[in-house]
């Protein structure tokens, strides 16, 4: 399972504040641009989203430089920014991580035990001593500088 909640610094110095009031200050606008070009692309009219965008950019941009003059008030807002970024990429990661391997790594073992080729050596052996198996010996020792 994924967890990005033991990668977070749930107790930033004032230095970690002020870089997320800077990302605050840079990343609404971009957001913004964002969305205004995704409303664009939908619509073809410009000024249907350039509102809704300029709003965004706005409150980014006076929170980020609230947090900047102000870094004693950034660690409620980056603990509550962290925590909702953190449940999203909980839920978002581990259905990924499940979906890849229902979609890709099932479909190649199914078919992998339709050919019925044993990839693996394994299984128990009750009159086996060991399970060693000895290395073959290298005859070319370049082969070691070109191993893949």
């Amino acid at each position: 399972m994924i967890n990005p909640f033991k990668e977070v610094n749930w107790n930033p110095d004032r230095a970690e504040r002020k870089q997320f009031a800077r990302s605050l200050v840079l990343g609404f606008p971009a957001l913004a641009f964002v969305f205004f070009l995704v409303g664009w692309a939908k619509t073809g009219q410009w000024n249907v989203h350039l509102s809704a965008a300029l709003w965004i950019a706005a409150a980014g941009v006076a929170a980020g430089l609230l947090l900047l003059a102000f870094p004693f008030l950034a660690k409620p807002l980056y603990v509550a920014w962290y925590f909702l970024a953190c449940c999203i990429g909980l839920v978002i990661g581990n259905l990924l991580m499940a979906g890849f391997f229902f979609a890709v790594l099932t479909p190649i073992a199914f078919l992998m035990r339709l050919s019925r080729r044993k990839h693996m050596q394994k299984g128990f052996n009750r009159e086996a001593t060991t399970y060693w198996r000895d290395a073959e010996p290298v005859s070319d020792l370049k082969r070691y500088y070109h191993q893949f």
